[in-house]
């Protein structure tokens, strides 16, 4: 367990900000086989030719399935929407004892297969430095800037939610929500499955960071080099890999397969005969459907004009969330 205690001034600092260079990183850890991660499997399917044509042996190497990635990969975003040139430039900026030192730990903490790698890497930092922001960039361009659109509307979507729970509720109505291993007690915030030190912050603030790759990790940046910064699975990341999604298991089972499609397919609102036309149902069927749901509280209809749009609620939203973790 990992305790993270506040001042008032942190409490009046906590921010969120928006990564494309997180999300490039860890979808190229996804790829890699960082655990078992069923939600991107039909993403990982899509982009196999891709990654057959991309060369990212070093960023393999120090991104282990369990071990340390090093932190200047990933510098915590200085801006609430961060643009890749900026974050990659950041990188390149990184001292060379930094790069030695990170490198070092990534190499030897719980033997990394990718040891050898990362001692060639050592043997000239500077290079090795230039040699993964050069990865990531065919990273971010293969694999990330096609999708940004989308990925940066999951993001911006996920942040407006967290910060009405954090107006309405404060930080404990924020924490207690954003990852079943965290809460919040008095000025601490308790992460139950880290294992790193307590961490006195001492007026920065916390950074949070959403990513549609993190789930179902959390990741905790406290080196005292970086300003502190908590990355989390953002809500609705599911929503992302299929243009006509297949609703999960557990979903299915819950309010049926039909039901729970329609469900997953109110991103964005949609009316009844698009829904009907896209699924080959009867309007009959499909207005059934909305109905049942809106009474459940998972949608809401709105009128436009002569067209009723339909949306997920934020219960509906949770609903799915749950199911895939």
């Amino acid at each position: 367990m990992t305790e993270v205690r506040f001042t008032q001034a942190d409490t009046l600092r906590c921010r969120f900000g928006l990564s494309p260079l997180w999300e490039t990183v860890s979808a190229v850890r996804v790829l890699h086989g960082g655990g078992d991660r069923g939600l991107y499997a039909g993403w990982m399917a899509a982009q196999a030719g891709v990654v057959e044509r991309l060369e990212l042996r070093g960023l393999r190497a120090v991104q282990p399935r369990v071990g340390y990635t090093p932190d200047f990969l990933t510098p915590p975003p200085k801006a609430s929407r961060a643009r890749i040139g900026t974050e990659l430039a950041r990188v390149r900026s990184t001292p060379v004892e930094r790069i030695r030192r990170e490198l070092m730990r990534s190499r030897d903490e719980l033997g990394n297969p990718g040891a050898a790698e990362i001692d060639r890497m050592l043997a000239n930092p500077a290079r090795a430095r230039d040699r993964l922001v050069a990865e990531i960039e065919r990273a971010w361009h293969a694999l990330i800037e096609p999708d940004w659109a989308l990925i940066s509307r999951v993001l911006e979507d996920d942040i407006a939610h967290r910060g009405s729970q954090l107006t309405t509720g404060g930080l404990a109505a924020l924490f207690d929500d954003l990852h079943p291993t965290l809460s919040w007690a008095d000025d601490r915030l308790i992460a139950s499955r880290y294992r790193d030190h307590d961490h006195e912050l001492t007026g920065q603030g916390l950074l949070l960071v959403p990513g549609v790759f993190a789930w179902p990790y959390l990741v905790m940046i406290l080196d005292p080099a970086y300003q502190p910064a908590l990355v989390y699975p953002a809500r609705g990341a599911a929503r992302l890999w299929s243009d006509s999604p297949t609703p999960p298991g557990p979903l299915a089972k819950l309010l049926g397969r039909t039901r729970a499609t329609i469900l997953v397919a109110l991103d964005p609102p949609a009316t009844t005969s698009a829904l009907a036309a896209e699924y080959g149902l009867a309007l009959a069927t499909v207005a059934e459907h909305l109905a049942a749901l809106a009474d459940a509280g998972l949608a809401t209809r709105r009128r436009t004009g002569h067209q009723v749009h339909y949306r997920r609620t934020d219960v509906g939203q949770a609903v799915i969330d749950a199911s895939v973790g």
